[in-house]
């Protein structure tokens, strides 16, 4: 019986040692399974559950092993993102839920809680105009066609601006190909961006300059044989700047000017050239000889010496002192064939001569007033319209303007020079004459511009100052300040806009279409991203676009045709209040040699009168008096600028209460005889 009980105790004291100890190990795996890395059994290895308890012990260390690890490399990552300064997402195509890092919602200027997790915040904040790359690249990845996601493109930030990005992602598949989810990475790349477009400015300014310059501007190598030469080369010798290169600039210089170049070149691989400065004829294509000073410099480079230097067109220096060298007939000549007009009287102020250009401005041929006096020179004047300029009184470095009525109108600026005869006597008085009717008629072109200008400039510039007043002056709640905010803002945008289309009319008027970039190219993707770029509201307005595909190509610069279409496509929507559809669709006519190729754009809107139509490519004008459509009344001008450039024209039909149309037309570049490539 005491056998019995004893081992009964001790049946139940190893019980209870088998559960404290199982227990044991089960309270140190719920601690690990919440994360505690530090949590062990110390149980002695011996009997099963003490090995299985130094089991778990070996599996908490390699666990906390491993947790310090995956906690480094964690650290390292961060640490590495945050120098990159890159910002991760990581998307789940199944729920289009999408992780935003701190670092990427920072770079877009948002706080923590203020981005929601879903796709569509990235792709509403892509740009317009990049929305139909980055969606064919996405595209292009997710359907297993390219390795990475890879896209630069602007993204809009907080503050309303757009900074210039690169997207990269992965997408993570299942077994079966299926996207599961996509991890990428955002950089801000706008500094970059910057930097290359003022590596571009820099570069466009250089070549600029070299090829705005008159002078030949020239390098060459140590034997004289010429390495680089600017366009003014070709405009002044008529060669080619291709057949020019690799000749020695000695073979262009006339015989007997040929010796000094090639003793400088002489001296230059001897290492001993100094400059060199001469005037010299040069061969030019039709074989005649033209003169310039030429300027050289030893410029020495790695490697081998070289020279640069400028060739300065004299000709036309050399053809005055051949001039001076002239007879009096020769000089009569000019005088003669001048456009100017010239009067000469003698001592007694009797007129002695009349050119040509004279009885052409006033109509009085000379036989009337040669050898008659001054006096009735200035009646003749007077009875054409003009008030008597007093030729007979006026003294040396006397001036006026004559305004004639007849023969037709006509602004004459004059001037008077006595004519000395070497003994302290005057021997007579020269009066010229210069019609200026076309620059006055210009310069009062420019007053109304200038004055137009400044009324639309005024405007916005006037609300700027009250609104921002206001705001000094006063307290307002946030939803009043934020409304004058936005009007401010929404004049500065007007302001901007005007001043860009003012600037963008000058640059046409001084360059012409030379910093065009002009390419052979399709127009149906121009079309596209116009249409893409320009908003037309759902509920009021709808596009209707029928395009075929097989519109030949045409030469023009992209971004600038864009920019016509999207100047035309606003004028739809505004100039139709009521709402309607607007239409664009493909146009042609001609054939060969003179096919052209029509965007034309219809809309349902209030239309025009022939008067109205006729003024619709003027500066400022605007077809809507009330000033209830917004528009600076420059937009149809930069167009038809645009296309004068491009070779093309603007059409435009319209008739009041039935909609405009407007069509662009274009050379087709088959008929320009051009298959590719690009040019100025």
């Amino acid at each position: 019986m005491i056998t019995s009980l004893l081992l009964l105790v001790l049946f139940v004291l190893f019980c209870c040692v088998v559960f404290w100890r199982a227990a044991r190990i089960e309270r140190v795996l719920q601690r690990l399974g919440d994360g505690d890395p530090a949590a062990r059994t110390g149980l002695a290895p011996w009997a099963p559950l003490g090995r299985l308890a130094q089991r778990v012990d070996w599996a908490a260390e390699r666990l906390a092993e491993e947790r310090r690890r995956l906690a480094d490399s964690e650290g390292r990552l961060r640490i590495a993102l945050q120098g990159c300064d890159i910002g991760v997402w990581d998307w789940q195509l199944d729920s289009g839920r999408i992780y935003y890092s701190p670092r990427w919602k920072t770079l877009l200027g948002f706080a923590e809680d203020e981005t929601p997790g879903h796709a569509e915040t990235w792709l509403t904040r892509v740009h317009p105009d990049d929305l139909a790359q980055v969606t064919a690249a996405l595209d292009e990845h997710l359907s297993g066609h390219s390795e990475i996601f890879l896209c630069e493109h602007r993204l809009r930030h907080k503050r309303g601006d757009y900074l210039w990005v690169q997207q990269s992602g992965v997408a993570s598949r299942d077994d079966s190909g299926r996207v599961l989810r996509m991890i990428g990475a955002l950089a801000d790349v706008s500094a970059h961006k910057a930097a290359q477009a003022e590596l571009l400015s820099s570069r466009e300014a250089y070549r600029s300059v070299v090829e705005g310059v008159t002078q030949v501007i020239l390098r060459s190598d140590v034997a004289g044989r010429l390495s680089f030469l600017n366009p003014a080369w070709q405009e002044l010798t008529g060669h080619s700047i291709d057949e020019a290169l690799g000749k020695t600039l000695a073979s262009f210089v006339h015989d007997d000017e040929r010796h000094s170049v090639s003793a400088f070149f002489a001296a230059l691989a001897d290492g001993a050239a100094g400059d060199l400065s001469c005037e010299l004829r040069l061969r030019c294509r039709d074989d005649a000889w033209r003169w310039f000073a030429l300027y050289l410099r030893a410029t020495p480079a790695a490697g081998a010496a070289s020279a640069a230097g400028v060739l300065s067109d004299i000709a036309a220096q050399k053809a005055s002192e051949a001039a001076l060298l002239r007879s009096n007939r020769e000089r009569d000549a000019i005088l003669t064939l001048g456009p100017d007009g010239f009067v000469f009287a003698d001592e007694q102020g009797r007129v002695s001569f009349v050119n040509p250009a004279f009885a052409g401005m006033t109509g009085l041929a000379a036989g009337l007033v040669v050898g008659r006096p001054l006096a009735e020179l200035d009646l003749h004047i007077a009875q054409l319209g003009g008030r008597s300029p007093g030729f007979a009184e006026v003294g040396e470095g006397a001036d006026g303007l004559l305004q004639l009525e007849r023969p037709h109108k006509t602004v004459i600026r004059w001037l008077a020079r006595l004519i000395p005869d070497g003994a302290g006597g005057i021997h007579g008085r020269v009066i010229y004459l210069r019609d200026i009717t076309r620059e006055s008629e210009v310069d009062r072109m420019k007053s109304d511009f200038l004055s137009t200008a400044a009324h639309e400039l005024r405007t916005p510039m006037a609300s700027i100052f009250g609104f921002s007043e206001l705001l000094l002056s006063r307290e307002f709640e946030p939803a009043m300040q934020r409304d004058l905010l936005e009007r401010i803002h929404r004049q500065t945008r007007n302001l901007i806009n005007l001043v860009n289309e003012l600037l963008d009319l000058s640059r046409i008027e001084a360059r012409g279409g030379k910093s065009f970039k002009m390419q052979v190219q399709e127009i149906t993707p121009v079309v596209l991203n116009a249409v893409a770029a320009q908003y037309v509201p759902a509920p009021t307005h709808k596009l209707e676009f029928d395009w075929p595909k097989d519109l030949p190509k045409v030469r023009i610069d992209a971004e600038k045709f864009q920019q016509c279409l999207i100047n035309v496509l606003s004028n739809a929507v505004k100039y139709s209040p009521g709402g309607g559809v607007i239409r664009v669709n493909a146009l042609r006519r001609g054939e060969a040699e003179s096919a052209c190729i029509g965007v034309a754009i219809s809309d349902p809107g209030i239309g025009m009168t022939p008067e109205q139509s006729a003024r619709i490519f003027e500066r400022f004008y605007r077809a809507d008096p009330s000033g209830a459509i917004l528009g600076s009344g420059l937009g149809m001008s930069l167009v038809k600028e645009y296309m004068a450039v491009f070779g093309g024209d603007v059409e435009v039909v319209s008739a009041p209460g039935q909609g405009t149309t407007v069509v662009l037309w274009l050379p087709a570049a088959d008929a320009l005889g051009e298959s590719g490539g690009s040019g100025r």
